[in-house]
């Protein structure tokens, strides 16, 4: 079958991979002049397959009004007249319950669990180097009531096959000796040891390589999609900047921007822009080795080969994608408190629209239009799980079963 991929982020490019290898005749559309030029540029690098508590949890509820009132909270709405935003939001009230929460974290680790084989899979059999580092992911607590949380949180996961570990501090800075430069507080941490880090880019930028010189795959650079034309049900070509595309099957991997495309269709996708920032400075003398998370800030830090990138908050503003000094702030602030030997003055400043659903999970496989199919709203999970979600796509398409179970990913769940 001729199918078109619309986008080249991680998703896109994973989904053509998939695809491509299976026979198919696959074309990638990229407004973009090159592969992983939006959220999939300079994301904080954690490949977090035990990260499944989802935004939406019971313990976010009593923090968003006082998140409101300050710029520089880990998660701020900027309220708006924006009726989107409005019904995004109901749905995220509506899935922070208990249940839904422990529901939504099965979904998560199964699938990230699952997507870290196929991303094992696909580095091997590309032959990808990305600044990969399989040592864990360290996530350290400044406060007891939050480490008590994230026990809790923790127990749970690993009795539905989860891998972490608690720690004293002592034994924090045992696995990550830079910590001791610090002068933030630290109670104890959780260590997620399946967890690992890599450079998002030079993976997508590799593959997308590697799909066009040896699977066939055609990338169509600079080339913004117009119109998607449909009839009886069915997609039957693109309106591009570059002319009218005709294809058999066409997957939706535009992150955020799926939400516009497919509202001309009537079909409502809850996927709305969760704006999130990233610095990248020169590694020091003394940088962290392995990947960190700052649970009470929501910050995480992964070294990058000869960078340390620090990357976090959540900003829902609409489709604005301008990087505000007030939320790069807490990022420099951030750094410098656990890393005093870090230079900021050389920080390199990104934003991007994280694709986020409502529940957390993201949605994958058919659309009401027959030929249509979603690989997109995996928030900040893109490079966690689209190695993942790819496979489970290509399934589909292809009418096989799936490698894990569905239940919680199909956009029928809303």
């Amino acid at each position: 079958m001729r199918i078109l991929v619309l986008g080249a982020g991680i998703a896109g490019v994973t989904a053509a991979y998939q695809l491509a290898r299976r026979g198919h005749q696959v074309e990638v559309i990229e407004q973009s002049a090159a592969p992983a030029m939006a959220c999939s540029f300079a994301n904080g690098g954690q490949l977090s397959y035990s990260h499944a508590e989802p935004w939406a949890n019971p313990g976010v509820l009593p923090k968003i009004p006082g998140w409101m009132l300050h710029p520089d909270s880990p998660l701020v709405f900027r309220l708006r007249p924006d009726i989107d935003m409005f019904r995004w939001g109901l749905k995220f009230l509506a899935n922070c319950t208990p249940s839904k929460a422990q529901e939504h974290t099965r979904t998560l680790l199964r699938l990230g669990l699952y997507s870290r084989d196929q991303l094992h899979a696909i580095a091997e059999a590309a032959g990808i180097t990305f600044n990969h580092r399989k040592q864990g992911i360290l996530h350290i607590f400044s406060t007891e009531k939050k480490l008590q949380g994230a026990i809790r949180q923790m127990a749970y996961q690993n009795s539905l096959g989860g891998h972490e570990v608690v720690l004293t501090p002592q034994e924090c800075l045992e696995r990550e000796p830079a910590l001791a430069q610090s002068t933030k507080k630290l109670v104890g941490g959780i260590f997620a040891e399946v967890d690992e880090s890599g450079d998002i880019h030079m993976f997508t930028e590799a593959l997308a390589k590697y799909c066009a010189e040896n699977l066939g795959v055609k990338f169509h650079y600079n080339t913004r999609i117009a119109w998607l034309n449909a009839a009886g049900g069915k997609v039957y070509s693109l309106d591009t900047s570059s002319g009218t595309i005709e294809g058999d099957v066409f997957v939706m991997a535009l992150g955020a921007y799926t939400t516009p495309y497919l509202k001309k269709f009537g079909i409502r996708v809850p996927i709305y822009p969760m704006k999130g920032y990233s610095i990248t400075i020169p590694a020091w003398e003394g940088a962290p080795e392995i990947s960190l998370t700052d649970s009470c800030k929501k910050i995480v830090y992964s070294r990058l080969g000869d960078k340390v990138r620090a990357a976090g908050t959540a900003e829902f503003a609409g489709y604005n994608e301008r990087i505000r000094k007030v939320r790069v702030m807490p990022l420099l602030e951030s750094i410098k408190e656990l890393f005093p030997a870090a230079n900021v003055t050389q920080a390199g400043k990104w934003a991007c629209l994280r694709p986020q659903t409502p529940d957390g999970p993201p949605i994958v496989g058919k659309t009401p239009l027959d030929n249509l199919y979603m690989h997109c709203g995996h928030g900040t999970l893109g490079w966690t799980q689209s190695p993942g979600t790819s496979m489970l796509l290509a399934d589909i398409i292809d009418g096989k079963p799936t490698g894990i179970e569905m239940d919680g990913l199909e956009l029928s769940r809303f």
